[in-house]
């Protein structure tokens, strides 16, 4: 019956030759509840959330640092932005490599691997001697972050059968980086320099949390029974590629929307803390703690959004988001500092619209669980050229006469033109997972 399905698609442009919609049946059946429902499940998805959770704190362990790196380094804020934009571009590179290994390796050793490059690159962070060296660092964590980020959705479909869950699932790991930041954010400053004076010792200490996340995925993920939904060779073998995911519109749109959700979320959330010293003249303890409370209602909206959101209503929760985010920024620069921390909570709400998006790929036609490592990859890939641009950019800016002021201003434009792709997202949200492209 599935093979009847699989050779109707296999003719059509922008559908997958091979495996199923994430609606339909897996490749073998498991009718029976009790497979579909592994207990097991919440297990190994605890252990992709550890994992992601390091990947957050490794990622952010140097924005809440930025005055006392730069000094060290004798780098420029320009310079700076660079830096802390170099994995991002490394991702728009390694992604879809990164993505077509997770297939081949599976879910278990990738995401190991992906979490010993990661720790790597905090080691080498706090080892750094120049701009040279600590770009070099910062770049090698866009090695390992794909098999990551690639490995957490192919988990996630692998084990949870439902769709309810499966959103659930989505929303809780892609807060997982957030908390993570989060938790850097507040404990940098509040704890760990003052503990030990070094922005060196810091960034080793977070890294070990990396270190920690990886030996327990190793531990769960080696005792894990086979996942509910399994992929047989014949349809990774006829997976749809690149070029048939590209060929899909629906699977186009969402790229967009990713790169442009990446541009305004790694901007303001490698300069945040900066700016909230500069711009609005919060000490540096004040600063990351009140760009934590952004990450707060990130985590918050995450987790409710994306479950209570139903594909119909997407575009529509996603444009709201969008309008938000930009009349937070404005206010930023507009009302009195004492006010500050209530647009930068609000700020926080862009965390949400990644799982949004994501579900969005995940339910496009083209994307079965047999080429979730690429379609992934492929939208990681996309998406980071904004996560590298934005930081640079909104540096680059603020370096100028126009300050942060003019960057936030920037931002806020941004997000108004995500509108358009947004509104376009409209044409494929109204109909049903699987349903033919017309």
């Amino acid at each position: 019956m599935i093979g009847d399905r699989v050779s109707a698609l296999g003719s059509e442009p922008g559908r997958s030759p091979g495996g199923t919609t994430w609606d339909h049946q897996p490749v073998h059946d498991v009718s029976d509840p009790s497979r579909r429902r592994h207990p097991y499940r919440w297990v190994l998805f605890s252990g992709v959330c550890g994992v992601y959770f390091a990947f957050g704190v490794v990622a952010m362990s140097i924005p809440p640092l930025v005055g006392e790196v730069r000094e060290d380094l004798d780098l420029s804020r320009g310079a700076m932005g660079l830096a802390l934009g170099a994995w991002q571009l490394v991702y728009i590179v390694s992604a879809p490599v990164g993505g077509r290994l997770l297939d081949r390796l599976g879910v278990h050793r990738g995401v190991l691997l992906g979490a010993l490059v990661v720790a790597i690159s905090g080691v080498a962070r706090a080892a750094a001697g120049g701009l040279s060296t600590f770009l070099l660092a910062i770049a090698l964590f866009g090695i390992g972050g794909p098999l990551i980020s690639a490995g957490a959705p192919k988990a996630v479909g692998l084990w949870f059968g439902e769709e309810r869950e499966r959103r659930l699932a989505i929303g809780t790991y892609s807060t997982m980086p957030a908390i993570g930041g989060m938790a850097t954010l507040v404990l940098s400053n509040s704890v760990f320099m003052p503990l030990t004076g070094s922005w060196r010792t810091t960034v080793l200490i977070e890294t070990g949390v990396v270190v920690v996340a990886a030996a327990a995925w190793l531990v769960v993920s080696s005792r894990a029974p086979e996942a509910p939904i399994r992929v047989a060779p014949a349809d990774m073998a006829n997976a749809a590629g690149r070029r048939i995911l590209l060929a899909d519109p629906e699977v186009r749109t969402v790229l967009v929307l990713g790169l442009g959700v990446f541009f305004v979320g790694h901007s303001l959330g490698g300069w945040m803390p900066e700016a909230l010293r500069e711009h609005s003249g919060f000490s540096a303890m004040a600063a990351a703690n009140w760009a934590a409370l952004g990450g707060l209602v990130g985590v918050l909206a995450s987790i409710l959004v994306p479950r209570r959101t139903e594909r119909g209503r997407m575009p529509n929760t996603m444009a709201a988001m969008f309008l938000l985010i930009a009349v937070a920024l404005v206010a930023l620069l507009l009302l009195p500092t004492s006010l500050d921390p209530l647009p930068v909570a609000v700020a926080g709400l862009r965390a949400a619209l990644v799982p949004l998006i994501l579900i969005g790929l995940m339910e496009s036609e083209s994307v079965t669980p047999a080429n979730t490592g690429v379609a992934y990859g492929l939208w990681f890939a996309v998406a980071e050229i904004g996560g590298f641009a934005g930081p640079f950019v909104l540096g680059a800016v603020a370096d100028s006469s126009a300050g942060f002021a003019g960057a936030f201003g920037l931002v806020a434009v941004v997000c108004v033109a995500l509108l358009v792709p947004t509104a376009r997202l409209r044409r494929f949200s109204g109909r049903p997972v699987g349903s033919d492209l017309t």
